[in-house]
């Protein structure tokens, strides 16, 4: 599943430093690193590309759930499932290196601040901006990497998510784990 949540700024100045240092170690990882390097340039097969979008913040989850913990109800959320594989492995594969390069973590894992959550809210709403063409293209390409029905709200559910938050005055706190 991958979890978009809304986080008031105390939620995320407590336990933001431990999970962006979680994000921050597996990205300076040398095989990450290369990894994601050579999806930008060459495009990978689907095993090679769930490896770079399995983050890091899944791993973890005593601490993922204290922070969500500490979200309340900050506003609406999102959760989107897929049955045999992460679901950002279909956003990233549907919308290619480039697109994904525009959006803020890595691969779906995400701690943002509010002034960071206002800052990317441009750049997430251009990368879903999606036409009719590129969305079907975009879905087909998800449906092949995820081996299963492409979610309906794979492509919908980060821009409502980000402009709530952002209208309320929160941060974000996104993951993707397996339940």
């Amino acid at each position: 599943m991958w979890f978009l949540i809304p986080a008031p700024a105390e939620a995320v100045e407590r336990h933001g430093p431990r999970l962006r240092g979680a994000l921050a170690a597996h990205a300076a990882e040398p095989g990450n690193r290369e990894l994601r390097r050579r999806w930008e340039r060459e495009g990978l097969g689907p095993e090679e590309l769930e490896c770079l979008a399995v983050g890091p913040l899944g791993e973890d989850l005593d601490a993922l759930y204290a922070a969500w913990e500490d979200c309340g109800k900050a506003g609406p959320y999102a959760a989107v499932s897929a049955r045999n594989r992460y679901p950002v492995l279909g956003v990233a594969h549907g919308l290619g290196p480039e697109r994904m390069a525009a959006l803020p973590g890595w691969f779906g894992d995400v701690v943002l601040t509010p002034e960071e959550l206002r800052a990317s809210l441009p750049a997430v709403e251009a990368v879903f901006d999606l036409d009719g063409a590129a969305r079907a293209a975009a879905e087909e390409r998800a449906v092949e990497v995820l081996r299963s029905d492409c979610p309906g709200d794979l492509f919908d559910v980060a821009v409502p998510v980000w402009r709530a938050a952002a209208a309320a005055g929160h941060g974000l706190i996104g993951a993707q784990l397996v339940p």
